[in-house]
């Protein structure tokens, strides 16, 4: 960023106390003497309700020095397709307004896209009639996220969809992507752009490393995955394959919350899987304490071209813990997996998993793969990365 003392507006889908990224992002642009101001909804993500202390109503707050305009949400999304689609449109025409008007003398408008790129549809007021500067770091890639969901890729519906995201991207001056394998599949949408690769990095938040309150002393090989559990995260194949691996002293943690954490409980309680445990979520700061409690740590993505592209922001987290990673996905994430020698990677297929979680435990590489992992840190730096979002800014 050319200097201090901007005011900069974040339109995001997302914001504290919901665990992501960008809160981070603009605590330190408020601790570098800049002004920020957060356009979003109120808190209710993964649990799909509003969280505690707030109300659903229209609400302005400050969080360490970081102003945040809230608007009411939609609850009831994770169950219902209706009450998801009145959500984003909810939030696309709200937000619409409130962002126009915290733009007003503002120097530079920043998208943190996570979900629909519907959310970014007020930068085009704002560039026509302000003339800021818009960047855009997405994190889900249109139209692809949306073909993943079954809608056809072919037809009208797909020709509209397909202007649409060239349409929010006409009046993006800048766009950054969290994986490399974003910026191909971006460039049909988004001709003479500057489309840059910038990855992700672990919050101060959970870097602190509070102590948690669990005591993670069960198995002779610990796994532990981390993060939504949703259905994009294959958990069910990861639950069986496990689940016949309760008789060799093999125990997986699973750490968070989400739409489908009761049906993976309820399919591990089929399965008499004793030796899996769920932990319910913790505050992020306690996160990485309890990965370093286990031997190993676990990302499962499900088999879509999309899905294969992103790399998860627990990642970097699992890198900070400098734990070997058992990788049960396709893509990007075992590009970097192999390439980086950090782990093992397969298929998300009950077979291969049992197989790799056997060659993880058995192989002598784990001091090796740790030592890799650290190795690979600096090019997650936190300071490093937000910096270079900062040049691109204004």
């Amino acid at each position: 960023m050319c200097g201090k003392n901007k005011k900069i507006i974040i339109i995001t889908e997302r914001y504290a106390p919901e665990p992501f990224l960008i809160t981070d992002l603009a605590e330190e642009w408020v601790k570098q003497g800049n002004e920020v101001t957060v356009v979003t909804q109120i808190p209710s993500y993964p649990g799909d309700k509003i969280y505690k202390g707030y109300k659903n109503s229209k609400l302005v707050e400050t969080i360490n020095g970081v102003k945040i305009v809230r608007f009411p949400t939609v609850t009831g999304y994770s169950k219902s397709l209706y009450r998801k689609i009145l959500n984003y449109l909810l939030f696309m025409l709200r937000e619409l307004w409130f962002a126009f008007i915290a733009s007003k003398d503002a120097d530079a408008v920043f998208v943190y896209h996570t979900g629909p790129l519907t959310q970014a549809l007020a930068v085009i007021p704002i560039k026509i009639f302000r003339k800021i500067p818009i960047t855009i770091w997405t994190q889900d890639v249109w139209p692809d996220a949306v073909f993943a969901y079954g809608f056809p890729e072919q037809g009208a519906f797909a020709v509209i969809l397909k202007n649409f995201v060239k349409f929010i991207y006409y009046f993006c001056d800048t766009i950054l992507v969290t994986s490399p394998g974003f910026i191909e599949r971006l460039k049909p949408y988004t001709k003479n752009k500057i489309v840059e690769f910038i990855p992700q990095w672990v919050p101060d938040e959970i870097m602190k490393c509070d102590p948690s309150p669990f005591n993670l002393t069960e198995g002779a090989s610990k796994f532990i995955f981390t993060g939504n559990l949703g259905s994009m995260q294959a958990l069910d194949v990861v639950i069986k394959a496990f689940a016949e691996l309760k008789q060799e002293d093999i125990v997986l943690y699973i750490l968070g919350d989400g739409n489908k954490r009761k049906d993976f409980e309820l399919l591990a309680k089929s399965l008499d899987a004793t030796n899996i445990k769920f932990l319910g979520s913790l505050p992020q700061r306690q996160v990485l304490h309890c990965i370093r409690q286990c031997d190993f740590s676990v990302l499962s993505l499900s088999p879509n071209k999309l899905i294969s592209l992103t790399i998860p922001a627990k990642f970097q987290t699992y890198l900070a813990a400098g734990k070997p990673i058992l990788a049960i996905t396709a893509g990007e994430v075992s590009r970097l997996i192999q390439e980086n020698n950090i782990g093992i990677a397969c298929y998300p297929d009950k077979d291969l998993i049992i197989k790799s979680i056997k060659e993880l435990i058995a192989t002598n590489k784990s001091a090796s793969f740790t030592r890799n992992l650290l190795r690979l840190q600096p090019q997650f730096d936190r300071n490093k990365i937000i910096n270079t979002i900062s040049y691109y800014l204004i």
